[in-house]
């Protein structure tokens, strides 16, 4: 018997459309299970303050901001293998629900240290200095 290449050709196509779906079903999943921080301090609310806040709040961010980058680091490379393993030949549901799981534990790590650095920031200032972070973080805060 003479192998059909037009059903082997479908096949591929089969398979090609639900990595596909699969990969886009996953990026769906993980943006909609993303938790953002509550409060979140950017360069353009630290640029809002008066000098003297300005500088003790880069002063305290600049202290975690290395762990906090490892910690982004592995969420993305977490993120990625997780997207390679579920479009992978191998894929297994268990294997993967484990890999959420090492997901979300390695997203909470990345929070804490975020708020850690918020925390530390706020410590650091008195609180009419206190209250020009809340005012700048607030300012542009259109979710309440």
């Amino acid at each position: 018997m003479k192998p059909n290449w037009k059903t082997g050709a479908l096949i591929a196509v089969l398979l090609g459309l639900n990595v596909i779906q699969g990969a886009i079903l996953l990026g769906l999943y993980i943006k909609t299970r993303h938790d953002t921080a509550p409060i979140a301090l950017s360069e353009a609310h630290i640029a809002q303050m008066p000098a003297p806040t300005q500088a003790a709040v880069k002063a305290s961010l600049a202290d975690a901001q290395p762990v906090l980058r490892a910690r982004l680091t592995e969420v993305r490379k977490a993120r990625r293998d997780l997207k390679h393993y579920i479009a992978s030949p191998h894929y297994n549901r268990a294997e993967a629900q484990k890999r959420f799981a090492a997901l979300r534990e390695k997203n909470n790590q990345a929070q804490i240290v975020a708020q850690d650095m918020l925390l530390n920031a706020a410590d650091k200032l008195p609180p009419a200095d206190r209250a020009d972070v809340v005012k700048a973080i607030s300012d542009d805060d259109t979710s309440n």
